[in-house]
């Protein structure tokens, strides 16, 4: 495979520092090792492979200590639970057992531990119950693991009747398996319970309140995470230690608060934290997720040690906040390492190639990935058929989904299909697939229901959008300002702009920016400037820094001729250090991407092109093309205008793609922006003359032009 780039918690609930034996307040095993014992033991701790481990274990069987030293045979256990060899730890664990008259306490949890830490739930259960009926000491060791089990499986029922046993035992106030209640009951989702156990206990250390703040944060409640953090820190005047800042960096992650990133940052350093694995991970997740790349990277770049989940953890940061070439050059130096690429790294991967939409890149990574004998599961399957959508390549990603087995399918199959087809302006076939969505039995969400609104919408079917959006009560999926969103932009596309708005007005809910800026596109769309003041004002409420809203509502103004507003607005975006964001427009041309800026000065085939589109726009006026010169949005004249609607980032594109792309070849094109009017009607023009298929993606949707027609029909 070439170079993509040059193409363009588990969280443990216990202490791990704490010692082994800690937990164990009342053990029927008393220990005192000797000399041979500690040299084994040491042995242990250095083994760091299977093979190495059954040398150690055939040692200490030949000597008869297996069976003589409960602690060396628990050990083995562990190693070989360690290693993912259950069968040959249980093994172990039965053989030593037969020795005794019964088996100890000691030797069981740690099977029970083995079993627990693998979220094999069944036999921890089936041990624990094995423990009672043979009359083995139960004690405050075994609990916890048991309800790290039927958390990890969230069997509620299971975790009650284990708490009953706990309490009739005298456990029921211990610090450890109280800690474990409150990991079960959370992870099950009761946080009532969960919160009651939490407060009614009488001594808090920090395990417990790391519980209690992890299963918080895990449950996507980062508000009461950090509140309980701070009343930690406050009341109790504990300091974290690495779990806790692992838990609290999702938290902060969750809320995407870059104030109190740095905070947890600049304590994670000072207290050296930051150089445990687990948490240096946790710290770049957070700051990727605050969309802060940058600091994201020096985290990375300064970690002595990384795993699989650094890498992954940087590539989605990049691919998230829109830096998908940054995850394409990022995952070259991961194949230049020692850390291979897995099923999660190819799923970030094939997202960043989405983003960028280009098809040949998006093979490429489809080859690795069958390369590489990865399996792709249903979550990287339904992610390779949205790239092949997102690239243009409609008819590939209706093959891979009639090419999934039925009983394969999930609802994001039948998702990420609809939401292709309505990308591509295909609103019938969208509706289709909706209505054979749910004769087949697959109940729609609310990402169903987000795709086929925006399907109705970009194909102008008002009454079928209306439809949909009803039947959302009928099947009890809740609404959300995304769906309302939707709806807004179906309205106010079609023009029904009031409708549109009364809409707004009867929302349960304050209006978010989405439904706002949806309703101000439809004014610029529609030239209905009074109305667009009223969602620009809004807008700049809610978000007063989103440059994109400054430029819709200038662009409604200089579609006016209201100059003076103009400056006014792009004055205002000046004092406050806005930019508008530059139009970008990239093309395919074999295995590479060139990129085209408006009135491109710097790129290297500008002098070429330029005069490819004098002599287009020439032969464009000779077949009836007019140039709108309502999309030059400066106050000049109609001749400047004319001359500069010639260099759109998106025209000198194309006119690349005609210049040197064979005929026959599909010209490519993607734009960052939303197209132009003029474009747009330039496009179908040179798609006739030429006889050239044309593709151009922007910021909304695909346009297909081919023999003087686009597939939007005119609308978008």
């Amino acid at each position: 495979m070439h170079r993509l780039g040059s193409l363009l918690s588990h969280k443990p609930l216990l202490n791990p520092r704490a010692p082994l034996y800690s937990l164990i307040s009342s053990s029927t095993f008393s220990y005192s090792p000797n000399s041979i014992e500690i040299f084994y033991e040491h042995l242990l701790k250095s083994c760091n492979g299977s093979s190495s481990l059954k040398q150690i274990h055939s040692a200490l069987t030949t000597t008869g200590l297996i069976t003589t030293s409960p602690h060396l045979g628990g050990q083995i256990i562990i190693k070989y639970a360690k290693f993912d060899d259950l069968n040959r730890a249980r093994l172990l664990f039965d053989n030593i057992n037969v020795c005794y008259d019964k088996p100890t306490s000691f030797l069981c949890n740690t099977m029970i531990r083995a079993y627990a830490n693998v979220g094999q739930c069944f036999e921890t259960l089936k041990l624990y119950s094995f423990m009672r009926k043979t009359g083995t000491f139960v004690n405050n060791y075994t609990y916890p693991f048991v309800f790290k089990a039927c958390a990890l499986n969230l069997l509620v029922r299971e975790g009650k009747v284990v708490h009953g046993d706990a309490l009739k035992k005298g456990f029921g106030s211990d610090l450890y398996v109280e800690a474990g209640l409150v990991d079960v009951y959370a992870k099950c989702g009761l946080f009532v319970d969960c919160r009651k156990i939490f407060d009614e206990m009488s001594t808090k250390d920090l395990v417990c309140w790391t519980a209690m703040i992890t299963a918080y944060e895990q449950a996507e409640k980062p508000e009461e995470a950090l509140v309980l953090f701070k009343k930690m820190q406050q009341e109790e005047g504990l300091l974290a230690d690495s779990i806790a800042v692992v838990s609290v960096a999702s938290a902060v992650g969750q809320l995407g608060d870059v104030r109190n990133a740095h905070t947890v940052h600049g304590y994670a350093f000072r207290k050296s934290l930051i150089e445990e694995l687990c948490v240096g991970n946790s710290i770049l997740a957070m700051h990727t997720k605050c969309g802060n790349t940058e600091k994201a990277r020096l985290v990375f770049d300064m970690m002595m040690e990384r795993d699989v989940i650094s890498w992954n953890s940087m590539l989605s940061g990049y691919t998230q906040n829109g830096q998908a070439t940054e995850a394409l050059l990022l995952f070259d130096e991961m194949r230049d390492s020692d850390c291979q690429p897995t099923p999660v790294t190819a799923l970030i991967m094939v997202s960043a190639c989405a983003y960028l939409g280009f098809r040949h890149l998006g093979r490429k990574f489809h080859d690795f990935i069958v390369d590489s004998r990865m399996e792709i599961d249903t979550n990287l399957s339904n992610a390779l058929m949205d790239m092949y959508a997102k690239c243009g390549d409609l008819e590939k990603a209706v093959n891979w989904f009639n090419g999934i087995p039925p009983t394969e399918r999930n609802a994001g199959s039948w998702n990420v299909l609809i939401s292709g087809y309505g990308m591509h302006g295909h609103g019938k076939e969208a509706l289709e697939l909706f209505s054979r969505m749910q004769e087949e039995g697959v109940e729609p969400n609310h990402f169903t229901f987000t795709s086929i609104l925006s399907a109705c919408s970009h194909a102008g079917l008002i009454d079928e959008g209306r439809k949909c959006f009803a039947e959302m009560k009928r099947l009890s999926v809740t609404l959300e300002d995304k769906h309302h969103a939707c709806v807004v932009d179906m309205l106010g596309r079609a023009g029904l702009l009031q409708e549109a708005f009364d809409l707004i007005k009867e929302m349960p809910s304050p209006p978010s920016d989405g439904v706002w800026g949806a309703l101000l596109l439809a004014c610029k769309i529609h030239g209905n400037m009074e109305l667009g003041k009223t969602a620009a004002s809004n807008l700049l409420q809610l978000e007063p820094n989103h440059t994109g809203y400054y430029v819709l509502m200038s662009n409604i103004y200089a579609a006016s001729n209201k100059w003076k507003e103009v400056w006014k607005l792009r004055q205002d975006m000046k004092n406050k250090g806005l930019k508008k964001p530059a139009a970008f427009s990239m093309i395919e041309y074999g295995e590479h991407i060139l990129g085209f800026h408006t009135a491109d000065q710097e790129n290297p085939y500008r002098h070429e092109v330029y005069k490819k589109m004098e002599s287009l726009a020439i032969e464009m006026k000779m077949a009836g093309y007019v140039p709108d010169l309502s999309c030059a949005l400066h106050d000049v004249e109609e001749e400047d205008k004319e001359r500069m609607l010639n260099y759109h980032s998106e025209k000198l594109a194309v006119a690349f793609g005609v210049l040197k792309i064979d005929p026959g070849i599909v010209i490519r094109v993607t734009k960052n922006l939303r197209v132009c009017n003029d474009c747009h009607s330039a496009f179908k023009y040179i798609s006739h003359i030429y006889q050239r298929k044309i593709i151009v993606r922007d910021a909304n949707r695909f346009h297909h032009f081919q023999g003087g027609t686009c597939s939007c029909k005119d609308y978008w």
